[in-house]
């Protein structure tokens, strides 16, 4: 029977320490490496499932709900901007166009000075609407206002162009106020696109409208009549909502208006 010595007994066990030391220091780094490939895969999983169709559909769901806004009352306007064929065909494209703009570019500057958003312009048509995204009680009284600035601008710019005899361009707008729901788009320059019945129904009114008139429904013009001078239309028939009342505005009334002249306030 082999006799071991407490040296070799020694040396043995200071081996077996440094064996279960080297094992020890092995598995603290397993268990490290398994717990970071853990994370990793929690953050495969995750974003497998934002990027899958069904986590997309929710991501985009909830985008639309955080970009979506509801105005309890907006007042939207229609401006359609036509021009008589005959008079538009005889002139050259390029320079029917650079008229169009001119005139739409005022139009832009005018709702920007009575804080009104405008939404777009679809061809000939320009669409905006007062109290988005700023909530305010005045924003009926603000868009007629900027419905009369732009037809006395157009009047303006075709008697300097064209003689007081002589037009090619009209204008006839349509008003509307009640409930919008707003959708935001843009980061640097936010956008907004408006939609309902409300939008509807103010470019209903417009269609119906004659040149150089400024139609309002019955919503818009019994909160702006005290300030305006209107006329009864006629009716508008509205699919499960009956006839819609409608008035042209003629002017400011001759208090609120410079030498009573009910065009300028």
């Amino acid at each position: 029977m082999a006799v071991i010595n407490n040296e070799e007994l020694v040396k043995r066990i200071a081996r077996l320490a440094k064996q279960n030391q080297e094992l020890d220091d092995q598995l603290k780094k397993l268990e490290k490496l398994n717990e970071k490939l853990a994370k990793e895969n929690e953050k495969f999983k995750a974003l497998y499932e934002k990027l899958s169709p069904e986590g997309l559909k929710d991501a985009g769901d909830a985008e639309k709900k955080e970009k979506s806004l509801k105005f309890n009352m907006a007042t939207v306007l229609f401006a359609d901007i036509h021009g008589f064929s005959k008079l538009v065909e005889g002139m050259d494209s390029s320079a029917v166009m650079d008229e169009l703009d001119e005139i739409l570019y005022e139009f832009d500057a005018i709702v920007i000075r009575f804080k009104i958003e405008k939404i777009k312009t679809i061809g000939d048509t320009f669409m905006c609407a007062g109290g988005i995204p700023v909530k305010n009680i005045t924003n009926p009284v603000d868009v007629v206002m900027a419905a009369m600035e732009m037809r006395n601008f157009l009047e303006k710019y075709e008697t300097a162009k064209r003689g007081k005899d002589h037009r090619i361009w009209e204008l006839k707008i349509g008003i509307h106020t009640g409930p919008v729901t707003a959708s935001i788009t843009g980061k640097k320059k936010v956008n907004y696109d408006i939609k309902g019945d409300t939008v509807n129904t103010a470019s209903r009114v417009e269609a119906v409208s004659d040149n150089g008139s400024i139609l309002i429904s019955v919503m818009t013009y019994e909160l702006v009549k005290e300030f305006f001078n209107c006329e009864y239309f006629g009716k508008l028939p509205v699919k499960y909502k009956g006839d819609l009342q409608m008035y042209r505005v003629s002017g400011l009334k001759s208090e609120y208006s410079v030498n009573g002249a009910g065009v300028l306030p």
